[in-house]
C-alpha cells in the first residue's frame, strides 16, 4: 500500500513538472558576420512559435535570426541581426519576454573595424516556473572593437505560489 502511494505521488509530481515545462516559452538567436561569411541561427521551445533565419554573402554581407515562442506563460522574442562591408562589421541582438510572471529585456551589440572584422552577437530569453530570465552576449575581432550588452528581469513575485506577502 505504501509503495503504491509513493509511486502515485512520484507520477503526479513528474506529470506536474512536465506540464510546466511544456508551457514554458523560450527563444534564442545568434549571428556571426564578417568578411566573406554570414551565419544566423534561431530556435524556440514552447507550445507554439516560429524560427526564421536569413543570410546573404556578397558585396554586403547580411545575417538575421528571429525566434518567437508563445504559450500560456506568455510570449518570448529573440532577434539578432548583423551587417558587414568593407572592413566594418556590426551586429545587434534584442530579447523580450512578457507574461503573468513578469518581464525580461536584454540587448547587446558590437561594432568592429579593421583587420579581419568579425561581429558575433547572441541572446536568449525564457519564461517558466522560476519567472522570466535570459541574457545577451556580443563580441568581435578587428583592430578596433566595441561591444556591449545589458540584461534585466522583473519577476512578478505575487504570481509565484511559494512567495507569500506579509501585507
Amino acid at each position: 500500500m505504501k509503495r503504491n502511494l509513493s509511486l502515485i505521488a512520484i507520477a503526479i509530481v513528474l506529470t506536474g513538472l512536465s506540464v510546466q515545462t511544456s508551457q514554458a516559452s523560450d527563444a534564442a538567436s545568434r549571428v556571426d558576420i564578417g568578411r566573406r561569411h554570414a551565419r544566423a541561427e534561431a530556435s524556440y521551445d514552447g507550445p507554439a512559435g516560429m524560427a526564421r533565419t536569413d543570410t546573404r554573402v556578397g558585396r554586403v554581407n547580411f545575417a538575421r535570426g528571429l525566434a518567437v515562442s508563445y504559450g500560456i506563460d506568455g510570449v518570448s522574442l529573440s532577434q539578432s541581426i548583423g551587417v558587414s562591408h568593407g572592413g566594418l562589421s556590426t551586429a545587434h541582438n534584442f530579447q523580450l519576454s512578457i507574461g503573468p510572471g513578469g518581464t525580461h529585456l536584454s540587448r547587446g551589440g558590437v561594432v568592429t573595424r579593421g583587420g579581419d572584422a568579425r561581429a558575433i552577437t547572441s541572446g536568449h530569453t525564457s519564461r517558466g516556473r522560476g519567472g522570466p530570465r535570459g541574457g545577451s552576449s556580443s563580441t568581435g575581432t578587428g583592430h578596433d572593437t566595441r561591444a556591449w550588452s545589458s540584461s534585466e528581469s522583473h519577476p512578478r513575485w505575487s504570481s509565484h505560489p511559494w512567495f507569500r506577502s506579509t501585507r
